[in-house]
């Protein structure tokens, strides 16, 4: 191979390792090989030697992530030399105010509830796993599987919610009838200009 076939297959690599890393990382949850491989169309073997490369990488760099790879099964966590600072930092964030990624969270879940990670996600364009986690924590909301989809849970706020609030139902929602049909997120949700077809969760 001569060195510019070297130099293009080793962009090719570093496009493939991105790739995967950023697939594990928005969805939060371990994810099996064979989905990264159909969503990156490429083989389970190119899939393994990529995860490989990741865990190595965050190893040499003492990243304060590290790759769990269990069971066909990968997902990007906190490396276990920060357990302490981030026992802390979750302790504190459970007994202190809702940050504002958990409100934001909260809110989509109240209004387009109940509605699935990926669409939570994919309204806010950011990884919610930890928000989601501490709204569970707190009771906010509950989580149960997607009908349709058993690889996938669906989420809506509890009536611990609602007493919080001291309200009775959704409907008593600021603007409820307004925001739950709002096309643009229609149009993020469902690839539709407004929501006349929506299909929504029961």
């Amino acid at each position: 191979m001569t060195g510019e076939n070297k130099e293009v297959g080793r962009n090719i690599e570093k496009k493939l390792l991105s790739m995967i890393e950023a697939v594990i990382f928005m969805y939060g949850v371990p994810v099996k090989e064979r989905r990264l491989a159909e969503i990156l169309d490429e083989s389970i073997e190119n899939i393994r030697e990529g995860i490989k490369s990741l865990k190595i990488s965050y190893t040499n760099r003492e990243s304060g992530l590290s790759i769990m790879h269990i069971d066909e099964k990968v997902q990007i966590v906190t490396s276990k030399d920060q357990y302490e600072i981030i026992k802390k930092f979750t302790k504190k964030e459970l007994e202190g105010s809702l940050s504002q990624s958990s409100l934001e969270v909260l809110a989509i879940i109240a209004y387009r509830g109940p509605i699935a990670k990926p669409d939570i996600e994919a309204i806010r364009g950011v990884n919610c796993s930890f928000a989601i986690r501490n709204l569970l924590l707190r009771s906010l909301i509950s989580k149960k599987p997607h009908p349709t989809d058993f690889r996938t849970q669906i989420y809506k706020v509890t009536l611990d919610f609602y007493r919080f609030l001291g309200i009775s139902n959704e409907k008593e929602l600021p603007d409820f009838e307004n925001l739950a049909k709002d096309y643009r997120i229609d149009a993020i949700l469902y690839n539709e200009k407004d929501g006349n077809n929506k299909k929504r969760i029961s």
